[in-house]
């Protein structure tokens, strides 16, 4: 395919009348019509055709109406007011008069240079008349509806939505006599540009370019591309059979797709493309969005980035985007945090938390003991204690704001960076939360004394060497009683100490070949070691299985595992506001599941 030079003879718009600041606009060309994904105005699923009807439409809210100049819902987008409107078979023209504003005069200039030629309708349908098919699927027309807006754009849905040439055009001798003339080679530039803010591939433009075919083809291919969602067929089914599944047409099912997808490109080591996600590889989540305010049913210019954010995010948008930010952003977290796993989850036990009060937990030896029962003797109920150790989860947070430029640029980098770094940071944060506990003496417990004292027997009268101490450490955790004074047998499972003790832990749990009797490691491989930078100096600590004698425990208000992502959009910047918050309880609930040592 040869190259051709790109050329543009650009005409001044012969109704732009610069003195009186107007111009005239073909704001509805016709039916203009487009392939919408279910479901339909009826109810019914699958894609369906929208029309609009010049004549149902009631111009009295148009008129006085803002004239925008790029779809945002703000006081700077407004740059004129709608002077006129009126029907003109099945078109609908209107007159455009803009403000002094600097504003307003960048866009006249754009109108007048000609690189500004489209405009768009914003509306709201009352009334869908049904009519038929087309190509297999139902057509609705807009019998009564209300244009409320003019936004200017270089793309407009509808193609024939233009600024007039001359004020005697039709929308039809607009769109085949505009002084614009384009080339082979900005006709190919444009069907690329459509295939990459509809996250269309390569190949699909290649092809429509291969065939010579027109922008107005590529845009209508897209929407219909957009729409399509393909419904696995199980062909294991017996005839006869009838299959519920998911209906991929569904909205709620898209976005978790595209939710997928997003995930596994902010944490593509952590999170695996699968399933109906695999179809969104590599689309940005302007294009997604494009896709998923068509999948509702709404009119919407897929490459026209910063109006789709306008849509989404603006004041009268849907919680679209915030909501498929936060699903990606939460599962790529999800796997993040979990892949840190922090060592304290080895040493203590976890517990359920439903709100945040205190929270009572049983210890060892708090339910009562088995007891002999003669035949038609009753059972005799014992109570337990309500001098227990109690737990108050605390709520955290911290957030990000990501800004409107990065949005439009389909710029992820801080959301990829944040929900990596809030893993981590929120891991070590429960880290530091949890070996705190065991800091000094640990805190006091309801019997008045520190969780390590000499009366609960799960101190070192003196501070010794690994070696020389774990023969004790060993001995005291296998003589804890219960509260009711039963023999708990307590089988020490983890050695925990710090980094500067990590190479003598290791050298006690070595496997030897001793060569007599006395040179016999009987502590080879009897322990897990835990090593763990919270733990400083020379201290060490044994600690029975959890499952046992729980002595940490940890947990989540109401089951939300490790940190939490919720978004919302700023009304002033149009920002979105990422929040990660972590609902986290952490406490001591009973002294004899941990042997503490000073170490030396």
């Amino acid at each position: 395919m040869s190259l051709d030079i790109l050329t543009r003879a650009a005409g001044r718009p012969s109704t732009l009348d610069r003195a009186a600041r107007t111009v005239e606009a073909v704001a509805l060309s016709g039916p203009a019509p487009a392939v919408r994904p279910g479901p339909a105005p009826d109810g019914s699923a699958g894609p369906w055709v929208e029309e609009l009807d010049a004549a149902g439409a009631d111009l009295s809210a148009l008129i006085g109406g803002p004239v925008l100049k790029d779809h945002h819902n703000v006081t700077d987008a407004a740059v004129g007011t709608v002077a006129g409107a009126r029907r003109e078979g099945s078109t609908i023209i209107a007159g455009l008069r803009f403000d002094p504003s600097e504003e307003a005069e960048a866009v006249l200039a754009k109108i007048e240079a000609g690189s500004i030629r489209g405009v768009s309708l914003g509306y709201v349908v009352t009334t869908w008349r049904p009519a038929g098919t087309r190509n297999g699927r139902p057509v609705f027309v807009a019998a009564a509806w209300k244009p409320v807006e003019i936004s200017l754009t270089p793309l407009p849905v509808d193609s024939g939505a233009l600024i007039r040439s001359t004020s005697a055009m039709t929308a039809t001798t607009e769109s085949t006599t505009d002084p614009v003339v384009s080339t082979r080679t900005e006709t190919n530039r444009t069907i690329r540009s459509i295939a990459t803010a509809a996250g269309l591939p390569a190949g699909w433009a290649d092809e429509l370019i291969d065939r010579d075919a027109d922008a107005d083809e590529a845009r209508r291919l897209a929407f219909e591309a957009m729409a399509k969602r393909a419904r696995p067929v199980d062909n294991r089914a017996p005839a006869g059979s009838v299959t519920v599944g998911t209906s991929y047409e569904d909205p709620t099912v898209i976005r978790r797709a595209m939710a997928d997808a997003l995930a596994h490109r902010l944490a593509p080591a952590h999170v695996k493309l699968e399933g109906q996600a695999v179809q969104y590889r590599g689309h940005g989540p302007m294009a997604l969005l494009g896709q998923l305010l068509a999948a509702r049913g709404e009119r919407v210019n897929p490459w026209d980035r910063d109006a789709l954010l306008t849509r989404a995010i603006g004041a009268h948008g849907t919680s679209d985007f915030p909501a498929l930010l936060a699903d990606a952003a939460n599962k790529a977290l999800e796997a993040q945090y979990e892949a840190a796993a922090p060592t304290y989850r080895m040493i203590a036990a976890p517990r359920s938390f439903n709100d945040f009060k205190p929270h009572k937990f049983l210890r060892v030896g708090d339910f009562p003991t088995f007891r002999n029962l003669a035949e038609g003797a009753e059972v005799q109920y014992g109570s337990i204690s309500e001098n227990r150790e109690t737990v108050t989860p605390g709520e955290f947070a911290t957030g990000i704001a990501i800004g409107r430029r990065a949005l439009v640029n389909d710029d992820l980098g801080a959301l990829a960076d944040f929900s990596s770094l809030i893993a981590i940071r929120a891991a070590q944060f429960e880290n530091a939360t949890v070996y705190g506990l065991l800091a000094g003496d640990g805190p006091v417990l309801s019997d008045g004394k520190a969780l390590f004292h000499a009366d609960h027997g799960n101190k070192a009268a003196s501070g010794s060497a690994i070696a020389d101490g774990i023969d004790a450490a060993v001995q005291a955790l296998r003589a804890m009683t219960g509260l009711d004074g039963a023999k708990l047998n307590l089988r020490p499972r983890y050695l925990v100490v710090g980094p500067a003790r990590e190479a003598a832990a290791r050298r006690i749990l070595a496997q030897i070949n001793p060569t007599k009797a006395g040179d016999v490691n009987p502590w080879a491989a009897q322990f897990e070691l835990v090593v763990d930078a919270e733990i400083t100096g020379n201290r060490w600590f044994l600690v029975a299985e959890p499952a046992q004698a729980p002595t940490l425990v940890y947990g989540y208000v109401n089951g939300a595992a490790g940190p939490q992502i919720l978004t919302e959009t700023d009304f002033d910047t149009q920002a979105v506001k990422v929040r990660a918050g972590l609902d986290f309880a952490a406490g001591v609930i009973d002294f004899r599941g941990v042997y503490s040592n000073a170490g030396a």
